[in-house]
């Protein structure tokens, strides 16, 4: 596997645990995370690095035009880590979370009795296949956020190998614009870097972390200082949320130059679930799922 993922997986449990001593409210929350967390690192081990084959010169070409790399329908998905993970995560559901447990006994229920096809379930999560995933959650009678959740769990090693592979291939570093360069994914929430205060975010969809513009709304681009404002959650100056009064859509924000880590921003977007509240309270919406697609 490669070593930037482990890195990525250990940034993770140790924000993970950071979160965890100091946010004693989110105990059985982000317990919970930190099973479903391991399990997808071992699933990673057993993700195999994909073939891509992108011309240097395709690749410049893109990268100078605005073009994604890949189509997120093209992403390579290893059915057997990809399935196997599933099972695991729907047998966490079952013993270890009570929300969950009805979901993902059912779940395990219809694998073993070939009522759901994983293969056309992870594939029509990756195309976005909304009325697959839909007839999926009616017929198994199970909520649907939580199918289309564990789904792009389950495959997200996947795309996390093929982001480092295309990473590792590409130079990425020049990309100034508000969608992934990977992949086209939204933003699903923004950190604040280094001294001079610049803004990377991690993609909703392929979970690559890239460079944003250093300022405007990721969403509509707007600059105009009059619609754009922050708000803060009380008492904590390390998350705020930024909120556009032009397209009425909010993205959080994590200064992680105080704490935190970039590559762990995930754990962060699960941490501040209030914020999401309070915006969405003042009348503004989220643009892009989490990153594991709730």
């Amino acid at each position: 596997m490669f070593a930037e993922l482990d890195d990525f997986y250990q940034s993770m449990k140790n924000r993970l645990a950071q979160c965890r001593k100091n946010r004693n409210e989110l105990e059985e929350i982000l317990a919970f995370y930190g099973k479903v967390l391991t399990a997808q690192h071992e699933a990673q081990e057993e993700t195999p690095a994909p073939e891509i084959d992108l011309p240097t010169e395709q690749v410049k070409l893109k990268i100078e035009e605005g073009f994604p790399l890949i189509d997120s329908g093209n992403f390579s998905v290893d059915k057997d880590s990809s399935e196997r993970l599933f099972r695991r995560l729907c047998q966490l559901a079952k013993e270890e979370n009570p929300v969950l447990a009805s979901a993902g006994k059912t779940l395990l229920e219809a694998l073993d009795s070939s009522t759901l096809d994983f293969a056309e379930l992870s594939g029509a999560v990756l195309q976005n296949q909304a009325e697959t995933i839909e007839d999926y959650a009616k017929d198994l009678e199970v909520p649907l956020p939580v199918l289309r959740a564990l789904t792009k769990i389950s495959i997200q090693p996947s795309l996390l190998a093929t982001v480092a592979t295309v990473a590792k291939e590409s130079k990425l570093d020049k990309w100034r614009r508000w969608y992934c360069p990977v992949c086209g994914g939204l933003p699903a929430i923004v950190a604040l870097v280094g001294e001079e205060g610049k803004r990377e975010a991690l993609c909703s969809f392929c979970g690559h972390l890239w460079k944003l513009p250093r300022l405007g709304c990721p969403f509509c681009s707007t600059e105009k200082q009059e619609d754009l404002r922050y708000f803060f959650g009380e008492g904590d100056d390390l998350y705020r949320v930024q909120v556009c009064e032009k397209c009425k859509v909010y993205i959080k924000v994590v200064d992680t130059r105080e704490d935190g880590d970039p590559k762990a921003l995930a754990v962060d977007d699960v941490v501040t679930a209030h914020l999401d509240l309070l915006a969405e309270e003042e009348g503004y919406q989220r643009k892009a799922p989490r990153l594991w697609g709730i």
